[in-house]
Order: C-alpha cells, then structure tokens, then sequence
C-alpha cells in the first residue's frame, strides 16, 4: 500500500512540473526610468477614465481571459496613440495583475500590445497627479488629433437581456399551461 501512495505522490509531483500549461504571477522587476518605459511601452499617454467594463479578449500569449476594459478619454500623448478615446485591458485585480483603475481619475499610462493595448501592476503607470517625474523626462507631448467619439465600448448586453426575457417569458408560459392542466 505504502508504494501505491508513494507512486501516486510521485505522478502528481512529476505532471505539475512537466505541464504544458504555464502559470503566470505578478512579480515584477523594480521600476525603470520613464525613458525606459517609454522604449518598452507600445503606448504613452495621459487620459482620465470614463468608462470600466466587463469582457473576454485574447491576450498575446496567455489566451483568452476575461478582463476590465478601461476606457480613457486622451488628453496627452507621447507615442502609440493618437486617438481621443482609447480602450485599455487589464486585470480585476493584483492577484492577476490587474491595475486598479477608477472612473473619473487621471493616469499615466504605458501599454504593450500588437492590435489591442494591455497594462498591468508591473508596467509604469501611475496617477496623472504622482507623474510630474515621468512627464517631465517624457517632455510635452501632442493633444490627440483623431476624434472618436465613445458610443458606449461595452459588449452589447442588449443580447443577452434578450436572451433572459425570452427564456423568462418561456418559464411563465411554461407555469401557467401546467397550472391550466392541473
């Protein structure tokens, strides 16, 4: 018995360390100067958020997930961006690395990614009002010169109010003939 424990102890152990599923954590590497940053970064800019919401986007790298999408309406701009309005993706919070944005605030924001952008804990950003450093050694930056206008980012969830009314006018229709037949 004591060998069918030991073997079995063995077998977890050994599929933990030889799974092909990698398994990510905060645990960022000390803060670079903002020229460091502004190299690294996809985007640099300054905005204050407008909108939080809800949804799954695929990440480079690490799938599919469910994210905040933070809307910014941009006020400076240093590289990348050149819109008035930007959506950025991030985490729900430290445990997957998710920035705590709040509506209303203003950031400086460094963003990675290909078509869609991502920031995280681990990148600079900071409130706009603790960026005086940053600004300073990025230097004035542009005002954004494509307008676009935010016609509500979020994910239509008209659908899926739909799809509720429907399956709940189908229970009461449901109900009410079994009710009838009693």
């Amino acid at each position: 018995m004591k060998n069918y424990w030991g073997s079995l102890l063995l077998f977890v152990f050994l599929s933990f360390i030889f799974s092909e599923t990698p398994a990510y954590a905060c645990d960022c590497v000390p803060p670079v100067s903002p020229k460091e940053a502004f190299a690294e970064s996809k985007a640099v800019f300054a905005g204050k958020v407008v909108q939080i919401y809800e949804t799954k986007i695929e990440e480079p790298g690490l799938g599919k997930w469910p994210k905040r999408a933070v809307v910014l309406a941009v006020e400076r701009t240093w590289k990348g961006v050149d819109e008035t309005h930007v959506v950025v993706y991030t985490g729900f919070s430290n445990a997957d690395c998710g920035y705590p944005f709040e509506v209303g605030e203003k950031y400086l924001v460094y963003a990675y990614g290909e078509s869609d952008l991502f920031t995280n804990i681990c990148s600079l950003i900071k409130p706009l009002a603790e960026a005086k450093h940053d600004v300073n050694e990025l230097g004035k930056g542009k005002v954004p010169t494509k307008n676009v206008e935010v016609h509500k980012l979020e994910e239509h969830r008209l659908i899926s109010y739909t799809v509720a009314a429907i399956v709940l006018a189908g229970v009461l229709y449901g109900v009410q003939r079994w009710r009838k037949k009693r």
